[in-house]
């Protein structure tokens, strides 16, 4: 019987999350137990483990015998994989989308270093596989098959890196990077010709071992992919930032 039970507490958190997100609630309060419970035809205990589930996130704060409060976004736990998937439902701001870029450029340019002195064969013939898709989606006009291969192909670097915490901080914030690959895509499989150029690249410069030229190369697919989406961006204020 535990089993439902959980599954609409999973439903109702979904959806006052995503309200959360739309700045549904203007007074920074959610609803008491009892109208919640009404709003959403469950029980108080149904609705106190989607409270639960809110708070280990960070968006909210339960009170005893109050109304719990909506915590400000800095206190939200923006690595959480539900609280990714609502935001980019939502619409990423122009201010996250910028912070999403630093947090690229932070950690792939150096992963693509690290992967450059330390692929094996097997990591090599990974990376190719998902260049190959990457290619294939553009030649057949397919978005889906370029994504998937844009995300596989960051996912085997990462593990090119043979490095355990790397790669745990890889999987921490992979629904990040891929929210990123979302909003950074082209909107036609037909315009990926640099990109899919831009990996090769990096697959070479990894391949020969060249760790400068991947850890530069992935900066440059970066910046342009962000550039597409935000012309605004400066990209020489990340660059000097991150270099010095």
């Amino acid at each position: 019987m535990a089993e439902p039970q959980q599954t609409l507490a999973q439903s109702i958190m979904q959806q006052i999350g995503m309200q959360i997100i739309l700045g549904y609630y203007k007074d920074n309060m959610l609803p008491g137990e009892n109208e919640l419970a009404q709003q959403f035809s469950a029980s108080r205990t149904s609705i106190r483990n989607a409270l639960q589930q809110l708070s280990s996130k960070g968006l909210i704060s339960i009170q005893p015998k109050k109304r719990s409060v909506i915590n400000p976004r800095d206190e939200w736990n923006f690595l959480d994989y539900d609280l990714l998937k609502w935001v980019g439902k939502a619409g990423v701001s122009p201010e996250l989308f910028k912070q999403l870029v630093v947090l690229r450029l932070m950690f792939e340019p150096n992963a693509s270093a690290l992967a450059a002195n330390f692929a094996t064969g097997a990591d090599l013939a990974d990376l190719e596989k998902a260049w190959f898709l990457m290619q294939k989606g553009h030649e057949q006009d397919s978005l889906a098959l370029f994504e998937q291969g844009d995300i596989d192909f960051h996912y085997a670097l990462l593990k090119a890196c043979h490095n355990p915490f790397l790669f745990s901080i890889g999987n921490a914030i992979q629904e990040a990077l891929i929210l990123s690959f979302k909003h950074t895509q082209e909107k036609s499989a037909r315009e990926t010709t640099e990109s899919v150029k831009m990996h090769k690249l990096l697959f070479d410069a990894i391949r020969l071992k060249d760790s400068h030229n991947a850890k530069k190369l992935m900066k440059e697919i970066i910046l342009t992919a962000a550039t597409r989406h935000f012309p605004n961006l400066d990209q020489e204020k990340y660059l000097d930032i991150l270099d010095r």
